[in-house]
Parts: C-alpha cells; sequence; structure tokens
C-alpha cells in the first residue's frame, strides 16, 4: 500500500506545477504582470491573510469556504477566514493597489502589483496536511518556492539585458510580508507533559531564518516580519484542555503567552542578526502581538465589547466557542441537541470572528498599524515608500 503522505506531497506539487502552467499558457487577456518600474507586494503566510488559496487548491474542504464567511463584504465566503475582509486586504487597499489575488488564481487575476502565497494552516516548519482537509497545504517555504517559479516565469518574458536587470530591480524594490508560526504553536505546543518548549521555539524560529534566507537569495531586500498575535486569549487556546489553571486577570493562558512572548523575542534577534549580516537590505517587525493584547485588556479603546467571545460561534459563555461545532462547519447533536455555530448580531463589538482571526472591523486597526508604521520597528512609511519607487521607475523607463 502506498504512502498516504508521500501521495500527498505529490499532490501538491502537481498543484503547483498546474498553476505555473497555467500562468505560461494563459493568454495575457487571463491575469496581468507586474511592470518592473513598479514595486509590488509579495505575502506569505497562513490564514490571517489567505486570501483563497486553499480554496482555489481543494474546494469546500475547510470552514471558511461555507457561510457565514466573507457575509460582510462579499455576500459570499471567499476563503478569507473572516465575515469580511482581512487585515491585508486592509493594507492593499489603503496602498491604493486593490485586492491581491491568490497565487493559484491563473486566470482573472491581477499580479500587477502583487501576489498572495499564503494557504491556512501553513506552519514555518516543513509540514503539511494530511488527510482530506485543505489545511496547511503548502509551509512557509513551499510558499517560497511557488514564488521563485512565478519569479522564473517573470524573468523568461524579459527581451533584453536591460528589460532583465529592471525586472531584478523590480524584485528588490517590493516588499516581502510574513505571517507565520501562529500553526505551528496551536497544534504543537503542550501537547504532552514532556513538551519542551525552549527546544520548539528554536525550531519554529530555525525554520524561519532558513526562509528569510531564501527569501533574500532570490532578490528580496525590504521584509515585514509579523510576530505572533497572543494565544492564549483567543477563544479556541483559552478552552482547551492545556494548561487551564494557570491564567491572568484577563483570563488569558499565561503558559501560551509566556511562550509566545519568547518566541517574538527570538524574532527581534533574529532579524536583528540578519540586518548585522545584510545591512543593505531591511528587516523589519510587525508588532501585531501588541494591537491585540490591547486590545484584549482596553476593549473600549477600540468600540469592542466583547474581547474574548468568538463573533461567529457556539457555546455561549464568555468565549463562545465549542471545537466540536465550529463557524461554517456542519451541525452537531450535543446531548440530544443540534448545535450549530451562528453569527453574531453586530462583529464590531467583536475581536474575534471564530476561533482565532479577527473580524473585519478589527483587521482595520492591525493594518493601520502597519500603513501608519505605528507598529513597525524600525518605523518605515509603506504607502510613500510605495508611492516613491512606482514613480522613480516609471521616470526612469
Amino acid at each position: 500500500m502506498s504512502n498516504p503522505f508521500i501521495v500527498l506531497q505529490l499532490l501538491l506539487w502537481l498543484i503547483i506545477v498546474q498553476a505555473i502552467s497555467n500562468l505560461t499558457s494563459a493568454s495575457s487577456a487571463s491575469f496581468s504582470l507586474p511592470s518592473s518600474a513598479s514595486p509590488s507586494l509579495y505575502v506569505f503566510g497562513a490564514s490571517m491573510v489567505d486570501n483563497g488559496e486553499n480554496s482555489l487548491a481543494m474546494p469546500f474542504r475547510q470552514d471558511a469556504d461555507f457561510e457565514p464567511f466573507g457575509s460582510d463584504y462579499f455576500g459570499k465566503p471567499t476563503g478569507r477566514w473572516s465575515n469580511g475582509r482581512n487585515f491585508m486586504d486592509f493594507i492593499t487597499q489603503g496602498l491604493g493597489i486593490g485586492l491581491l489575488s491568490p497565487y493559484l488564481q491563473a486566470f482573472d487575476s491581477d499580479f500587477t502589483y502583487g501576489v498572495n502565497f499564503a494557504s491556512t494552516g501553513s506552519t514555518a516548519r516543513n509540514t503539511t496536511a494530511i488527510g482530506d482537509t485543505s489545511v496547511g497545504l503548502f509551509c512557509l517555504l513551499i510558499q517560497i518556492d511557488q514564488f521563485r517559479k512565478y519569479q522564473g516565469l517573470l524573468f523568461s518574458q524579459q527581451k533584453s539585458v536591460l528589460e532583465h536587470q529592471r525586472m531584478r530591480q523590480h524584485f528588490s524594490n517590493s516588499i516581502y510580508f510574513i505571517e507565520t508560526a501562529h500553526n505551528d504553536y496551536l497544534t504543537g505546543a503542550f501537547t504532552s507533559e514532556d513538551f519542551d518548549a525552549a527546544s520548539f521555539i528554536e525550531e519554529v524560529i530555525s525554520a524561519i531564518r532558513d526562509a528569510l534566507q531564501a527569501l533574500y537569495d532570490s532578490g528580496a531586500r525590504t521584509f515585514l516580519v509579523m510576530n505572533l498575535t497572543p494565544l492564549g486569549c483567543n477563544p479556541s487556546t483559552a478552552t482547551n484542555q492545556y494548561r487551564n489553571e494557570n491564567r491572568d486577570k484577563y483570563g488569558c493562558k499565561l503558559d501560551y503567552l509566556e511562550l509566545v512572548n519568547r518566541h517574538n523575542e527570538l524574532l527581534v534577534e533574529l532579524l536583528n542578526e540578519f540586518s548585522a549580516k545584510f545591512p543593505a537590505a531591511e528587516w523589519i517587525i510587525f508588532d501585531a502581538y501588541s494591537i491585540m493584547l490591547d486590545a484584549y485588556h482596553n476593549p473600549l479603546n477600540y468600540g469592542v465589547k466583547y474581547p474574548f467571545s468568538a463573533c461567529c460561534g457556539y457555546g455561549g459563555g464568555k468565549y463562545n466557542y465549542n471545537s466540536d461545532v465550529t463557524c461554517g462547519g456542519p451541525g452537531k447533536l450535543i446531548n440530544g441537541t443540534y448545535a450549530v455555530a451562528e453569527k453574531c448580531m453586530d462583529p464590531s463589538l467583536h475581536i474575534i470572528w471564530d476561533s482565532l482571526h479577527p473580524v473585519e472591523s478589527f483587521c482595520r486597526y492591525l493594518a493601520q498599524g502597519v500603513l501608519e508604521g505605528t507598529h513597525l520597528n524600525p518605523v518605515i512609511n509603506i504607502t510613500e515608500r510605495f508611492n516613491y519607487i512606482s514613480l522613480a521607475g516609471a521616470m526612469a523607463e
């Protein structure tokens, strides 16, 4: 009998190859590619920034493919883990470049200003999904392999040495956003009593190091790396069976918060290491952790009334979350009662949409942290940078 893990790996690579084939063979009317005169935004990560990658790869295999996901902006599910847009959508709309197409959307796509490679459930470590779910299809290094394939396609279309040089400059001028590692900890932390937090964190950071090095070697020079949000406060973690007794005054699990804080500290150290090694590049932390933790602690400042409750969930109480009855998932019989997760009346009164992912209204605050530079270290003005490089490139041509 064949190994199902190997079969799945082969299936995933066939998907990648087919996507590249589609890009190469499609007519120019089917999709738009970037000009060397303008920078692009290339996005890597998991469900917080996935714009539909997993839905295209394996349709109707994840909760986000079903109502009420997407209901408050798109009017239908789009594979985004939100009631509408995710925070990457707010960032790209704030930059004036619209919504990025996911990498696997080879037809009717607009890759003029960037590509979204993010894959729901992906990990920083080199792991992938097993079974019939679409969650975790493309880990971070596979996404970077996809980027290299896409990059190779663009280089192959340049007719002259000058055009080739300009396209290299395009990739150098572009911005690379990385959101990763939430799933490493959500699936791997505290699963047994002998869990070694220090070793696990080192393994995750090492994987991120490899990914950043690979992007740098491919010509990337401006990196925005998002840190971990406060796992331990979100409904799915706060209600799981691990470390129930060790909580702060808000009800957040301290063991998870300590784990996240240590990861975030080492992430800063990693970017400082790269900054010293490659000073010509920019290594920037996006501190999403501080934004979300402040909202949990001071919800009224964000117009939030139910900071720890899932808007779309089941069970009521402080968290309104039951792992057996998830938002978008099928209903189940629980103690003789048919249970189904339902959407709240006003999502803007919540931080969390389902288990971990922010509601659309809160995504705006995360995006502002990037667009306004308030939670970037070192601080840069992404909007001015994007506009300036575009203008300079157009003048050069």
